[in-house]
């Protein structure tokens, strides 16, 4: 179902003859681009994108089936929508009131010349069409490239902001955007901050680090978290003071992706992965939900929380992320992305999870 057709439909279901669209989220799919800037109005019968002067001929340029109208002096926002609704007759118009401050509500509830209801699309962005899908793949082909690089690259003696820089670069050089996010680099007791962002920290021999990072391509993110054990001292892997940690972090993890398929709750996916953390001792050190949903923003809904009913459905995209924290000592988390399919999941990264150590190749 292509978007225009699933828009309609819930047009249709909310008794509204438009809507009204304004945050870069639910722009972007119309538009081609992400921005702030400019609206799209969609009835039952037409699609109008309304932008000014900055991104016309751009928008212009890919916008086919939508009627395209200028934003100037001449043409202010509320004469353009009024002369929409005087030609379509329309009454009822939607709005996404989450993303309208008050000010800008109560304004547009004066000028323009219908009933505003607000609404929320983001619940349309759920389930992701194939195109979506395989923007995401290309992100999480990128991330998982740079999973690999930096986890040849990383050596004792760089600071951790050196190694986001070098994981940001690389992303870029791959064909990312940009970041989706602020790179993770936590390295040793830094490893107990879930979002312990890239410091003047020196990453010493024998510590963990995690690093969680995606990449943004063509307005599409991805979300990968990966911790290595950091080479130059002579213990082995298993001896490691965390080894343990980490295999119950990688075991949660595994049996919440097994877990995932149409149909169940997202609240299960969760307590199946504290589950198994909690049987281990460290139910208290696992703080954070098992995973959100991810696509044009790095964190939609739903959820994988210990409340979200959200039945799981084909095409819904979503990480699973579960990490134990120990302060003072570091911690562990391990992260992919997955798709839910109409029989199970696939999991969008191809990076072994067993622990590595870092610089080799």
């Amino acid at each position: 179902m292509d978007l225009l057709t699933r828009l309609r439909l819930w047009l249709a279901a909310e008794k509204l003859d438009g809507v009204l669209i304004n945050s870069r989220q639910n722009k972007q799919p119309h538009l081609g681009i992400s921005t702030g800037s400019g609206y799209v109005l969609v009835t039952q019968t037409r699609a109008h994108i309304l932008v000014d002067f900055r991104y016309y001929n751009d928008v212009a340029s890919r916008a086919a089936g939508y009627r395209m109208h200028l934003l100037d002096a001449a043409n202010p926002f509320a004469a353009v929508v009024n002369r929409i609704v005087a030609q379509e007759g329309l009454a009822t118009l939607g709005f996404e009131g989450d993303y309208v401050s008050w000010q800008t509500g109560s304004r547009w509830r004066e000028t323009l010349n219908a009933t505003l209801c607000s609404h929320s699309l983001d619940p349309l962005r759920q389930i992701k069409t194939p195109d979506e899908i395989a923007l995401i793949r290309a992100a999480c082909r990128i991330a998982d490239a740079a999973a690999r690089h930096i986890q040849r690259f990383i050596q004792p003696g760089m600071r951790e902001r050196e190694v986001a820089a070098e994981l940001e670069c690389f992303m870029r050089q791959q064909g990312a955007d940009k970041p989706a996010f602020d790179t993770i680099v936590a390295s040793g007791p830094r490893g107990a901050l879930p979002h312990g962002k890239a410091s003047d920290k020196v990453i010493e021999a024998g510590e963990m680090v995690t690093l969680d990072f995606g990449a943004q391509h063509r307005g599409y993110c991805s979300d990968i978290t990966r911790t290595f054990l950091v080479a130059g001292q002579s213990q082995s892997l298993e001896s490691h003071p965390l080894y343990a940690v980490y295999q119950t972090v990688l075991e949660a993890q595994l049996a919440a992706i097994r877990a995932i398929r149409p149909g169940i709750p997202c609240h299960k996916v969760d307590s199946v992965a504290r589950s198994a953390i909690e049987r281990a001792g460290y139910g208290p050190q696992f703080g954070h939900n098992t995973g959100h949903a991810i696509g044009i923003d790095v964190h939609e809904n739903p959820r994988f929380s210990p409340t979200d009913a959200t039945l799981l459905q084909p095409g819904m995209l979503l990480t699973v992320e579960p990490g134990i924290y120990l302060a003072g000592r570091g911690g562990v988390r391990i992260e992919d992305v997955v798709l839910v399919t109409d029989t199970g999941a696939e999991v969008l990264y191809a990076m072994d999870k067993t622990l590595q150590l870092t610089g080799e190749r």
